[in-house]
C-alpha cells in the first residue's frame, strides 16, 4: 500500500469519527427539542412565578387563583399537563442543565477538536468550511462540499469518509 493510500486511510477515519460524533449530537438535539424549548423560557417563567404574574410562555402556562380570604394560589402547567410549582422549577433546572450540556459538548468548536489529533490543517480548514454542508450527511444527504486550493489525498479521504459513513 502506498503512502498515499495510508495518508487517504487516516482522513477517512478522521471524517468518519467526526461524523459519528456530529450525527450523535444532532439526534440528542432531536430527542432534547422539548429541553431547549423549556430552557429558553426558563429565566421569564421563573420570573413571572416569584412576581405572582399570569402568562404564556411557550410550553409552560402561569395561572393565579383566588382562594379563600384573598390569598392566591399559582397554578402551572408544562406541555399541557399541570403540576405543582416545585416540579416546574426542578423541570427547568435539568432542563437547562442537559441543554448546557448538549450546547458545549455539540458545539461547531467541540466537533471540529475531535480532528486535532489527526493533525491535518488541511482537512480541519475543509471541515470548518463546509461545516453546514457537512451536517447533510446526518440526514443521509451527499453534501456539496467547497474543497478550495488542498492536496488530493484531502479530497480523497473526506469523500472516502463521507461514502463509509453513509454505506453503513
Amino acid at each position: 500500500m502506498s503512502a498515499h493510500n495510508v495518508v487517504v486511510g487516516i482522513i477517512s477515519e478522521a471524517l468518519v469519527d467526526l461524523l459519528k460524533r456530529m450525527c450523535e449530537c444532532e439526534k440528542l438535539k432531536e430527542l432534547h427539542v422539548k429541553d431547549f424549548e423549556l430552557a429558553k423560557v426558563a429565566d421569564e417563567v421563573t420570573k413571572a412565578i416569584s412576581e405572582g404574574r399570569e402568562g404564556d410562555f411557550g410550553p409552560v402556562v402561569v395561572r393565579l387563583q383566588k382562594k379563600f380570604l384573598g390569598r392566591r394560589e399559582i397554578k402551572v402547567w408544562l406541555f399541557g399537563r399541570e403540576i405543582d410549582v416545585d416540579s416546574l422549577l426542578s423541570e427547568i433546572s435539568k432542563a437547562k442543565s442537559r441543554v448546557s450540556w448538549l450546547l458545549n459538548d455539540c458545539s461547531d468548536q467541540a466537533l471540529i477538536e475531535t480532528l486535532y489529533k489527526y493533525e491535518d490543517r488541511y482537512l480541519i480548514e475543509v471541515v470548518q468550511r463546509n461545516f453546514n454542508e457537512i451536517r447533510k450527511v446526518c440526514s443521509r444527504e451527499v453534501p456539496k462540499l467547497v474543497f478550495g486550493d488542498v492536496p488530493t489525498y484531502v479530497i480523497e479521504g473526506v469523500t472516502r469518509g463521507i461514502e463509509t459513513y453513509l454505506s453503513k
